[in-house]
């Protein structure tokens, strides 16, 4: 009869780590599945958008904020004119629609600050330009939620912008990236521009950098029987 192989045997060392081994790469695991959701919960409690540019003092919350939906019309197809006057909402009301097909985004805007609103959507910062009217327009979103992958924006890229008095359509001009304590893109300009920009997305750490787009004003089209504000 032929002899029985014998079976080889496991060193002992290998015994002892292994069980060691896999507890570590399973404890790995579960660390950073936990990681994006403790980073959204901490980035929702703070209003990390403006910033230090802040000209609301209740940035971080105000007392009975009054959050407002809007069912605001995207498909419009009454007569426009190039000519008009924008309408400033309420502070805590929705404001507009922000559409970029390229990115699949739709996202609602509020006018105002603070982390109430961004739980909502995006903002429109009461330290710049409303929507359709003259300078800088600055939104901005938290990048778990609504502006995950506004990294992925690219130059020439259509934004556009609904609001219950008109649409506004942008193309992206120029990507950006600059310190959270850089104030350059918050500035008012001249220009009409929309500048977008969110939270570098980092798993490990909050980051202080911020990446988005500045887009230039390619159309304005103003509603004839835009909808007057309460």
């Amino acid at each position: 009869m032929a002899e029985k192989k014998e079976r080889k045997k496991i060193p002992v060392a290998v015994q002892v780590i292994m069980p060691f081994f896999v507890t570590v790469l399973c404890s790995a695991a579960i660390i950073l599945a936990m990681l994006g959701p403790s980073e959204k919960i901490k980035t929702w409690y703070k209003v990390a958008f403006m910033d230090e540019n802040k000209t609301i003092p209740q940035s971080d919350g105000i007392a009975g904020l009054n959050i407002v939906e809007t069912d605001i019309d995207t498909d419009y197809s009454g007569e426009i004119s190039s000519e008009g006057s924008p309408v400033l909402s309420e502070y805590g009301s929705q404001c507009a629609v922000l559409e970029c097909r390229a990115l699949n985004m739709y996202v609602p805007v509020y006018w105002g600050l603070g982390s109430e609103l961004l739980e909502k959507g995006a903002v429109n910062s009461p330290a710049s330009a409303i929507i359709g009217a003259s300078g800088n327009t600055v939104i901005s979103a938290h990048v778990n939620t609504f502006f995950s992958n506004l990294s992925d924006i690219k130059e020439n890229d259509e934004v556009i912008l609904y609001t219950d008095y008109g649409r506004f359509t942008y193309k992206v001009r120029d990507l950006i990236s600059f310190k959270s304590t850089d104030k350059k893109y918050l500035k008012m300009t001249e220009e009409d521009v929309l500048t977008l920009y969110t939270c570098e997305m980092n798993l490990l750490a909050e980051s202080d950098i911020r990446v988005g787009a500045v887009c230039t004003l390619e159309k304005k089209e103003f509603y004839k029987n835009a909808k007057e504000a309460d």
